[in-house]
């Protein structure tokens, strides 16, 4: 016990000694090393907050820390007002439950308007809150996709008539708002397109527009293109034609000859031109009887026919009777027949329409590296050395190529294969840029050590380059002051015990005793001697 108010006595007497300025640096530094050691204890030893939700509705950011509340989870509001951050261990685990509640619920309102239907409500009022309903759910499913950061989805649904002629088809228009350097592939806006038009009555895709926060068409009624101009849907389908084949082509050369030894380019024709033509073709021997119509007349008791000589004469009182011509009176026979047969030839009728997009054309350029030794040198060690492939691997290469992309001779198609070298610094970047990955998630994995090695770094430097030279600077005396301390008058005791350590002790040992005891100022001493000579 008696140490402790000896060593305060020590620390008393030696900042005593000090100067003003000293003891003013002494006491900044002090301050400072409390200080800042605190700050990094309550830095290293805090808790880790992760974002729990950005960009919260005002609602919804009420709602979840209602709930967090009652629940007694730590948590801070982000600075934009509109994030909430909660411990990383349990983010997940909050996520979910929260997840459960139905929170957050996103912009809009959705069909929990009609938890609380009120009585007497009109037609007219239902129909709005359906179609609010409808509205808010439709942009809360869109708001998930995860290049989206918000959405708001307009309906316009005519009523109903009598007559399907009068109605009128259902209209959408669709606004996303997408998160900072993000943006949304073709495949994702047609899944946004079908999606509202699949979940509203009599809504086609064609009636459906979409948008994004500047105000870039994404989807509608784009305005036409000049008459045999190519449209954007033409392109993009070329495009992707083209697309497939090349990384058919690509996927086989790489898994065949290794990854990176083949460049693959192709480009197709299409014909875009709409035909629709109809042909008839009649098969002469092909008659069957459609129709026949037969009459037949036939009579054989027809009046007698006239007889005697004609002329004035044998018709006058008293003529000579002239004799009948020979045969005599005979019946006449009438017959008369009609046939109409009508035949039906057999033919065959095509209605052909052409595909809008018939591939014409494909070209296929290919660049295939060769392969590489390792020879010695003239001085020493070994270098690569190229070797180009024959000219019977190139022909099975290119005949490979031709059936990857269904080669036609008579369609015009062309496949070119050409073996040359490839660039060494590029495989030298593609091995480094493959190792990289290992360091990385290696680096990810220890993050959350981090912070414990900054803080243990950050007092060993504070430490030996910042205190313990001050510490030093502050403690030690100067020369004057050894000097003036020298030709201070000695207190009796001192006196007593040099003249007794001077008659008992010799000269060498008075001098060890004497350093042993005031180191500081035999320092100080030696120091002007050394100076002097």
């Amino acid at each position: 016990m008696s140490a402790i108010p000896q060593f305060l006595q020590q620390v008393s007497a030696l900042i005593g000694g000090l100067s003003l300025g000293k003891r003013i640096t002494l006491l900044v530094l002090l301050l400072a090393t409390i200080g800042g050691f605190a700050l990094l204890m309550a830095w290293s030893g805090g808790v880790d907050l992760r974002p729990l939700y950005a960009n919260l509705d005002p609602d919804d950011a009420g709602a979840i820390v209602t709930r967090l509340k009652e629940q007694k989870i730590p948590y801070r509001i982000g600075a934009d007002g509109r994030s909430v951050l909660v411990p990383a261990e349990s983010l997940h685990e909050i996520r979910m439950q929260l997840a459960s509640e139905g929170l957050p619920q996103g912009s809009g309102v959705g069909f929990e308007v009609f938890d609380n239907t009120k009585l007497g409500m009109s037609e007219f009022a239902q129909n709005v809150n359906y179609q609010r309903a409808l509205q808010g759910e439709l942009a809360r499913t869109i708001s998930r996709i995860a290049e989206v950061d918000g959405c708001r989805v307009h309906l316009v649904m005519p009523e109903k008539t009598l007559f399907v002629d009068n109605e009128q088809p259902a209209s959408a228009s669709v606004a996303v708002r997408l998160k900072h350097g993000r943006r949304l592939s073709q495949e994702q806006i047609n899944g946004i397109v079908h999606l509202v038009s699949s979940s509203v009555a009599r809504l086609s895709p064609e009636h459906i527009t979409l948008v994004d926060q500047s105000g870039r068409l994404l989807a509608g009624n784009r305005a036409r293109s000049a008459p045999g101009a190519l449209s954007v849907d033409q392109l993009e389908y070329q495009a992707q034609v083209e697309k497939s084949l090349e990384g058919r082509v690509k996927s086989m050369l790489d898994q065949a000859l290794g990854d990176g030894r083949a460049i693959v380019r192709l480009a197709c024709a299409f014909d875009f031109q709409r035909m629709e033509k109809t042909e008839e073709h009649f098969i002469g021997d092909n008659r069957v009887i459609r129709s026949e119509q037969s009459l037949s007349e036939n009579s054989r008791n027809a009046d007698p026919a006239p007889q005697g000589v004609p002329g004035v004469r044998s018709n006058t009182p008293g003529a000579e009777t002239l004799a009948s011509p020979p045969g005599g009176p005979s019946a006449a026979a009438y017959e008369k027949q009609d046939r109409t047969v009508n035949y039906e030839i057999g033919k065959i009728t095509s209605r052909i329409i052409e595909p809008t997009g018939k591939l014409t054309r494909v070209s296929v350029a290919v660049m295939v590296d060769g392969t590489y030794k390792q020879v010695p040198k003239k001085e020493g060690g070994t270098e690569r050395q190229y070797v180009a492939r024959g000219a019977e691997e190139i022909q099975k290469i290119e005949a490979l190529v031709k059936r990857a992309v269904n080669f036609d001779a008579e369609r015009g198609d062309q496949v070119e294969i050409v073996n040359i070298p490839f660039e060494v610094a590029e495989w030298a970047k593609g091995e480094e840029a493959a190792a990289a990955p290992g360091w990385l998630a290696w680096l990810g994995a220890a993050a959350p050590y981090y912070k414990h090695a900054f803080a243990a770094l950050f007092l060993a430097l504070s430490f030996f380059v910042f205190v313990k030279p001050l510490v030093r600077w502050l403690t030690e005396q100067s020369l004057a002051g050894v000097e003036i301390v020298r030709h201070l008058p000695k207190t009796v005791g001192e006196l007593e015990h040099e003249m007794a350590g001077a008659r008992s002790l010799p000269y060498l040992d008075q001098a060890s005793q004497l350093v042993v005891r005031d180191s500081e100022a035999s320092v100080g001493a030696v120091r002007n001697w050394l100076k002097q000579t």
